[in-house]
């Protein structure tokens, strides 16, 4: 079974996608994981990342993203999900077999549309609303975690709000990696998202389990490593909120991550001077997962 790692936060504009796409192609490419990124936010971008506009675009219309997935499966028993998924996805290539190791479930803009005509389908049955939330959470769970048989690692791409499908991902994942950008804003954030995923009731339940007991782990992004401020707040947060001691700068090369090109490249032409950042994440949060190549 796979690896299910979320990364969330309640706050958009954190890299949560970019940060997905990272964590994909590093899986792949260092650790030679089978990895199948599922893309759950409407703004699509990790798709956009993965297979560019006309690919994703392509997906769209021939009816094969997550809300089609979901959809399509919710009443049905588990079968064969392959035709949603895009094999060989990302711009990089492995450097054994020449074609990437990473998979794509594309995003689509209409997953809050599904998830509510989902929801207001099983209400009709005459449950109570929290019953019919609970069952559509508890569903869509059950879907995305039957890609875990054939897959070394499934990443879950979440939204910034509280969709049926963000708090599945949540609830699914066997650990959660929190992007969050250096400001008193994103300290907030975590707070509130600590809680969802520790499934307590205040930030005071969550400051009583012990730092190696939670699921989640904080990646300070957009670093900007001369900012005494930044700094100063990252060792107060580091105080509340277990913390990555990799730190993803504000660089170029990173915001150029995000366009896709046709033609395949290496780690190094794709991340250029990210790389060391790069590869310090990758050593962190996979360190619990069995290599499959050297």
């Amino acid at each position: 079974m796979a690896c299910f790692l979320a990364v969330a936060n309640r706050k958009g504009g954190v890299g949560k996608s970019t940060t997905s796409v990272m964590l994909a192609h590093a899986a792949a490419a260092w650790s030679g994981h089978r990895v199948l990124v599922i893309d759950l936010d409407t703004q699509c971008n990790a798709s956009l990342m993965l297979v560019g506009g006309e690919g994703w675009d392509k997906a769209r219309r021939s009816r094969r993203t997550i809300a089609d997935y979901l959809f399509d499966r919710f009443d049905k028993v588990a079968e064969d999900e392959s035709q949603y998924v895009i094999a060989n996805a990302g711009d990089v290539a492995h450097p054994r077999t020449g074609n990437g190791r990473v998979a794509l479930l594309p995003g689509s803009l209409l997953m809050e549309d599904i998830q509510g005509e989902l929801f207001v389908a099983q209400a009709r049955k005459g449950k109570d609303t929290e019953v019919v939330a609970t069952e559509v959470r508890g569903r869509l769970k059950r879907l995305m975690k039957h890609f875990g048989m054939d897959y070394d690692v499934v990443i879950l791409d979440c939204p910034p709000g509280l969709s049926f499908a963000a708090l599945a991902a949540l609830d699914l994942a066997n650990r959660v990696v929190v992007p969050f950008r250096p400001d008193f804003v994103s300290q907030f954030a975590i707070d509130r998202i600590s809680t969802m995923i520790e499934k307590v009731h205040t930030s005071e339940d969550v400051a009583a389990i012990p730092f190696a007991e939670r699921r989640y782990v904080c990646l300070p992004n957009y670093v900007r490593n001369n900012n005494g401020r930044e700094r100063l707040l990252l060792d107060q947060m580091a105080l509340d909120h277990p913390m990555l001691a990799s730190r993803i700068p504000l660089l170029d090369s990173v915001a150029r991550a995000f366009d896709w090109e046709e033609t395949k490249k290496s780690m190094v032409e794709k991340y250029a001077d990210a790389l060391p950042h790069l590869r310090a994440l990758h050593a962190e949060v996979f360190s619990g997962i069995p290599r499959e190549l050297d």
